[in-house]
């Protein structure tokens, strides 16, 4: 059979053309003759459904969730698709891209972090075209999320939203003791949990993990940028031991004191995931906390007695400032997928304004903005909460920075090598300055490999 036959009636099953269309080209393609229209529409009916593979992201917002899921399998439906979902969470997304990638066995298409783009480029296709299609009608891509999903003016991935957060702080606790809310980590922090904290009921000021999760990850990065120091120079060269070898030692001193010296984190604080910190607070046995909007939804969700007790403010900050890390999930095409402009209808689909407002008013405040007219939307201003998150993310500065955003930031961050360095010290009993110089031989070899 004509291959052009084929992908006519692959595209009429698929619901990408209409009938009309169907037989105008099937048309041109046979002669026009009825016996071969006829076989041409038994062949596109008698078809075995398509089948996509998609990759989605499972966080803490299960409603979110939910909601994406529902979507997708209405654009399947719609479109006559069967679509095969895997799941994958804050533990084990990076390990299964990579082993799929290194198998030649990646999804069709896939929700990405922003090292996605980067870190995956060789295996992903270019989606520039809708991307900017997209971006042109909401009012253009946030700086932030461009920069994530762009590499050189060329598109690897289309934004769809970043986890806002903040400072989680129980105001009801700091009104008790006449703690005003807190703007350093050293002292503001510090002081604030040392008078609110009362470990003999295992209450703790702090719950900020430094071992190597999303959370450490986070906190370990913003902290070296809060004391004017960075793993990168403006250059992009790596600087953790070298340009700013004074401002990082300080900054990783002050996070292991927070375990080690003032003693305001929780026992057992290094062995913490992702979802430790979200537990403690929610159980009462934490002052104050990093965390994303996740841990707000909890709250919200179920109404729970929290919720009204906690103030969500923009992030502590050092001698340098008060920063944060700003990154952008997006949606990424797989090069070995024979399903592009199904995959390219999905993400118009779900990216839809009506559709992604579902999805963003029932994640109570964790479908952050990647678009300029999303920044706008009302829902912003409903909850004095939201604008902390909000701030925080519109703020928020690359990985990278105060050089440009690389490849090699990237792998930085996916290796977990800042997280690994405080548990050097805190776990191992390496002194910080060995710790940092390890962790900087370990970026220089990363570098060598991924620079540009």
């Amino acid at each position: 059979m004509d291959s052009r036959l084929k992908d006519l009636a692959g595209r009429l099953d698929a619901s990408l053309i209409a009938r009309r269309e169907f037989l105008r080209n099937a048309a041109l393609v046979t002669g026009g003759t009825a016996a071969g229209l006829k076989a041409l529409e038994g062949m596109a009916r008698a078809q075995s459904p398509t089948k996509l593979r998609v990759w989605l992201f499972k966080s803490f917002v299960t409603a979110g969730n939910d909601v994406l899921e529902k979507q997708v399998q209405a654009w399947a439906a719609e479109r006559k698709v069967q679509v095969e979902f895997d799941w994958a969470t804050f533990g084990d997304r990076e390990q299964k891209f990579v082993a799929a990638i290194e198998a030649g066995n990646p999804p069709d298409i896939a929700e990405m972090n922003y090292q996605g783009p980067y870190r995956y480029k060789a295996a992903l296709r270019d989606v520039t075209k809708l991307a900017k299609d997209l971006a042109a009608t909401r009012g253009g891509l946030l700086p932030y999320a461009e920069r994530n999903v762009s590499i050189n003016g060329q598109y690897f991935g289309v934004a769809r939203l970043a986890f806002p957060g903040g400072l989680f702080v129980r105001k009801d606790l700091l009104d008790a003791k006449g703690v005003s809310l807190p703007k350093l980590y050293d002292p503001d922090v510090v002081e604030m949990a040392k008078k609110c904290q009362d470990p003999s009921k295992d209450i703790w000021g702090l719950g900020q993990t430094l071992n190597r999760c999303d959370d450490g990850n986070g906190f370990m990065q913003n902290i070296l940028w809060d004391y004017g120091g960075s793993v990168w120079d403006k250059d992009g060269k790596p600087a953790l031991a070298t340009t700013f070898l004074k401002q990082n030692l300080a900054a990783l001193q002050f996070s292991v004191d927070t375990i080690q010296k003032h003693k305001i984190q929780p026992p057992g604080v290094m062995s913490w995931n992702d979802a430790s910190n979200n537990e403690a607070y929610l159980a009462g046995k934490l002052v104050s906390t990093n965390n994303g909007a996740s841990l707000y939804y909890a709250m919200v969700a179920k109404k729970h007695p929290l919720a009204e007790k906690t103030q969500v403010i923009l992030n502590a900050g050092g001698p340098a400032g008060s920063f944060g890390g700003a990154g952008a999930y997006n949606w990424g095409i797989f090069q070995k997928t024979k399903h592009t402009e199904l995959c390219e209808d999905l993400v118009r689909w779900v990216e839809d304004e009506k559709r992604f407002e579902e999805y963003m008013k029932v994640s109570v405040g964790q479908a952050g903005p990647v678009y300029k007219s999303r920044a706008d939307n009302p829902y912003w201003k409903s909850d004095p909460n939201f604008q902390g998150m909000l701030q925080n993310l519109l703020r928020g500065v690359w990985v990278g920075y105060p050089g440009p955003y690389t490849s090699a930031a990237v792998e930085v961050q996916a290796q977990y090598i800042l997280c690994d360095m405080a548990g050097r010290v805190v776990v191992a009993g390496l002194s910080p300055e060995a710790a940092l110089k390890e962790a900087h031989a370990r970026v220089e070899e990363i570098y060598k490999i991924r620079r540009g």
